[in-house]
């Protein structure tokens, strides 16, 4: 099997391209250049899939623009030119909605309703190659929540490097749910709609949604520290996430997605036990999983 991957730079695209690697998968890397000023299809000639990692997180401007709805086409109309048989887009849960109410849990059978930039940026890009897939190559999306590891960015680095010094946090009593998901069994699932043929659009996850203060707590205790979150009150919560704006929405708001419609459909074999994901992401060793089937 030949796979393309676009992005390979990104946190994604390393660990795909790592674990394409290891499994002895010839690997193609995209780059930008090639992208924008490349031949694509000759480029793609001979891969059985493509994988784009493309992705701009602002979702404002041009350069949201061209990444997240132009880019995923342009390289759509490549692989139907090049006569390849998949291609997998990685968009994002932000598709759908960026937060949910409490207690709820969003699946596919759930309208699109995005209320960021960025989700709709990505809803954009994701509705433009479904209007150009008719007789092309099998259309796979897939919609992760927050993707988690080691070397993982933005609100996880911060709270990952506040747990390695047992610093306390004021997230006792946040109760928005949210979901998490390891970034090598999000590669997993890839794979996965890879080897099954899969077409269609999916939310991906791997493990129940936390709250601030069970990811916390998880990370605390990964990195040999006693638990150490504190209480701010409801009006001190509320005044820290309008202060922190969007950062704030991720420490104390809910998003939680059921991603079972894929794992019923490919039967990902994750690579991390969904219990020890935190731990994983902390860069403990973990067990490795029971393997069905």
């Amino acid at each position: 099997m030949q796979v393309a991957i676009a992005g390979a730079s990104g946190f994604l695209g390393r660990h795909l391209a790592a674990r394409l690697a290891r499994d002895g998968v010839t690997c193609r890397i995209l780059s930008r250049r090639d992208m924008e000023q490349g031949d694509i299809p000759g480029f793609l000639a001979g891969c059985d899939a493509v994988v784009n990692c493309v992705g701009e997180k602002s979702g404002v401007g041009e350069a949201a623009e061209l990444a997240n709805v132009i880019i995923p086409q342009r390289l759509y109309e490549a692989a139907r030119n090049a006569a390849v048989k998949q291609f997998v887009h990685v968009s994002s849960v932000a598709a759908v909605a960026s937060s949910s109410n409490f207690g709820e849990l969003l699946d596919d059978t759930v309208t699109p309703r995005p209320d960021s930039p960025y989700g709709r940026s990505k809803l954009r890009g994701d509705e433009a190659l479904h209007r150009i897939a008719s007789g092309g190559p099998l259309l796979t999306i897939l919609r992760p929540p927050i993707l988690i590891a080691e070397d993982a960015p933005g609100v996880f680095a911060l709270f990952r490097r506040a747990a390695e010094r047992g610093l306390p946090l004021p997230l006792k009593g946040a109760e928005g749910r949210r979901s998490f998901m390891h970034v090598d069994n999000f590669v997993e699932a890839v794979l996965a709609a890879i080897r099954t043929g899969q077409a269609g659009t999916y939310i991906v996850t791997d493990s129940a949604p936390l709250t601030s203060e069970e990811l916390y707590a998880r990370m605390l205790v990964a990195a040999g520290r006693r638990k150490r979150v504190f209480s701010v009150g409801e009006l001190g919560r509320r005044m820290l996430q309008k202060l922190l704006g969007r950062r704030g929405e991720s420490l104390f708001g809910a998003a939680a997605f059921d991603g079972g419609r894929f794992a019923r459909a490919a039967s990902p074999q994750w690579l991390v036990p969904p219990d020890d994901i935190v731990r994983a992401a902390m860069g403990r060793a973990v067990n490795p999983p029971t393997r069905t089937g």
